[in-house]
């Protein structure tokens, strides 16, 4: 158990540390008011956070444009704290959260690039459930919990989607309209090209925005409208082809494969390969993986 990156004072269980640059995700504990080793600091942390409480319900007071406020806040309910502002939370009891920090800089550059008519603040919101985002950051707090690392492609892809629904909760001051219509075929077949070309390695959305042409924000819309596939999907699914195309054809190691295809290890090969194709890498080799 360490400390957060996002409110100090909590205990993380585990998160995303500095991994994903513009966000930090995490699983902590926050102690019940007046129990806690170090104290809240006076003012609200520098950047946007998400707070979805997971455990049992308990009470929280905090205080809201002077006025103090008071609710039962039961597992999967959410608020929304702007970036610097200070609610000074006091839970009755010791109380497990999923958080997200994000960046006011990016999301401010990520709702100009999806289309905002004028700048984009955040406004607090508190006691609100959204099952949506509620799952989104499960998955993406779950992603650094797993044994090997995490997949940064995902990760990124979940932060994105993450930051729009915060936007359409708590945003105010503009709109990001949606935005229809893919990739030019040329720009699409460069993007497709370069993912095979480096199947082995991390890619990320700048990679790929960067090969298209367009910010990663409209990338990850543009390239959905495109193949029907979000890019996390779309990469994924090439590297379980590859890998069981090389598992079926030659009798090279698993571990070998694996690494080929960009998978950390044979333990994620598997992983992967159990929930695309409902079966193992020895099992596809032997032929019984429905071939």
């Amino acid at each position: 158990m360490s400390v957060s990156h996002i409110k100090p004072h909590l205990r993380c269980l585990h998160g995303s540390g500095t991994a994903l640059g513009h966000a930090v995700a995490e699983r902590a504990v926050e102690r019940a008011a007046g129990t806690a080793d170090v104290a809240p600091p006076p003012v609200g942390p520098p950047v946007h956070v998400l707070v979805v409480h997971t455990g049992r319900s308990s009470n929280l007071r905090w205080s809201a444009d002077g006025s103090p406020r008071r609710e039962r806040f039961h597992a999967g309910e959410a608020l929304v704290n702007p970036a610097g502002w200070a609610a000074r939370p006091r839970w009755q009891d010791d109380v497990e959260l999923l958080l997200l920090g994000i960046d006011p800089v990016w999301l401010e550059k990520l709702a100009a690039e999806g289309g905002a008519t004028r700048p984009v603040g955040l406004a607090p919101r508190f006691h609100f459930t959204d099952p949506l985002l509620g799952m989104l950051l499960e998955r993406l707090v779950a992603e650094y919990a797993g044994p090997g690392p995490a997949d940064a492609l995902y990760a990124q892809s979940l932060v994105q989607a993450a930051a729009a629904v915060i936007l359409r909760v708590a945003g105010e001051g503009g709109t990001v309209p949606v935005r229809e219509g893919g990739l030019p075929p040329r720009r699409l077949a460069e993007v497709v090209d370069f993912i095979h070309a480096h199947l082995s390695q991390r890619v990320t959305l700048a990679d790929l925005a960067a090969v298209a042409g367009v910010s990663e924000s409209h990338f990850t819309r543009v390239f959905k409208a495109s193949t029907g596939q979000s890019p996390h999907r779309y990469v994924t699914q090439r590297r379980v082809a590859h890998a069981r195309r090389e598992l079926v054809r030659t009798s090279r190691p698993i571990a070998e494969i694996a690494a080929e295809a960009g998978f950390a290890d044979q333990s994620h090969l598997t992983r992967t390969l159990r929930r695309y194709e409902g079966a193992t890498p020895q099992a596809l080799r032997d032929g019984a993986g429905g071939l």
